[in-house]
């Protein structure tokens, strides 16, 4: 081996690696629920369990219920986005209320800009005003 200790590392964290999948895929994909909703899932048409089931209406039926779910699909989508609307109506109403009252603005894009993704933290902030003023302080 030219690469030694390095080289054996290298092997066994790939052996783990090729164990190590197909174990957790048994674990997770052989659950009785998840064979259940997948069966479930990917079941296009039920088969008759009679053979002289007519077919034809049978698709109909399938065909009929799938329209009626877009149908129903469509409404929800209608019915959130006409939530929506009146929730960020509310929010506008609240919002001119705040400010009438003198309590400011309630939207402070300045400093949110300013925060970037980590502002949460607190802590140091390259480029900022701030921490020039300390440092060239010391």
């Amino acid at each position: 081996m030219v690469l030694g200790r390095a080289g054996m590392r290298l092997e066994a964290q790939k052996f783990f690696v090729y164990l190590a999948i197909p174990i957790t895929a048994s674990l997770a994909f052989n659950e009785p629920y998840v064979q259940r909703v997948s069966a479930d899932y990917f079941q296009f048409m039920t088969y008759p369990s009679n053979p002289k089931t007519n077919l034809k209406d049978e698709y109909e039926s399938l065909k009929k219920e799938r329209d009626e779910e877009i149908e129903w699909e469509k409404r929800m989508a209608e019915k959130r986005a006409s939530g929506r609307e009146e929730h960020l109506n509310q929010l506008k109403l609240v919002k001119q209320l705040n400010v009438a009252r003198g309590g400011g603005d309630v939207d402070n894009t300045e400093s949110s800009q300013k925060r970037g993704w980590f502002g949460w933290l607190g802590g140091w902030r390259r480029g900022s005003d701030d921490n020039e003023k300390d440092s060239s302080g010391r």
